[in-house]
């Protein structure tokens, strides 16, 4: 029972801290958390030391538990990361992609498009990329990039990720699940390399 409790609570926290609805170096404070989320404080503090392995948060003695900050550096070896593994990862994953997956990908990302649900399409991309890598079949990238992907999540949810780098990005997914379904290698990787350059321009600039 307390090990579900906990999952439940740090599945929770985590999505609140990946989508920024908990601040960069804001304080947890236990007994809030475990009133919000309805549990005693043991799992609290449970799932609090789980999202500290993964860098989340930061447990400061004698101060309390603070969620980390993405410094610009942070931010530009993100970028960096992403260039070098995730095509390596994708020509890996390629021959395992399956075509109705995409397929489901791009009609919501169709429609979240036509009604500029930001929110909805960065969970979109967050998801999207995550398949990819997760069809690699090499479990230490797909440890690494879920790591990485998990950090970016908090790049792309900062409310100064313009709405139309937003939009972009998910037009240049559809074009990529074409190339995908096509079988068209080569050019899918130039996509993907042109989606993580663009991404890196457009974030920088805002």
């Amino acid at each position: 029972m307390t090990q579900s409790l906990k999952q439940k609570v740090y599945t929770l926290l985590k999505s609140k801290i990946l989508n920024n609805e908990l601040s960069e170096g804001e304080y947890l404070e236990e007994t809030k958390l475990a009133e919000l989320f309805g549990v005693s404080r043991t799992p609290v503090r449970e799932a609090i030391n789980a999202l500290e392995t993964e860098n989340l948060v930061q447990i400061i003695p004698k101060k309390g538990t603070f969620v980390t900050t993405l410094t610009t550096q942070n931010i530009k070896e993100l970028f960096q990361s992403r260039h070098i593994v995730e095509p390596v990862a994708f020509e890996l994953a390629f021959p395992h992609l399956d075509s109705e997956t995409l397929l489901k990908f791009k009609n919501e990302s169709i429609i979240n498009i036509e009604n500029k649900d930001y929110k909805k399409l960065h969970q979109l991309d967050y998801e999207f990329h995550n398949y990819i890598n997760s069809m690699c079949r090499n479990k230490y990238i797909i440890k690494f990039l879920n790591s990485l992907s998990d950090d970016f999540q908090r790049v792309r949810t900062q409310d100064f990720f313009t709405e139309r780098r937003t939009l972009g990005g998910a037009e240049e997914h559809l074009l990529l699940i074409d190339q995908i379904i096509e079988g068209d290698l080569n050019n899918a990787i130039i996509q993907l390399k042109e989606h993580i350059s663009n991404t890196e321009k457009y974030y920088f600039q805002s």
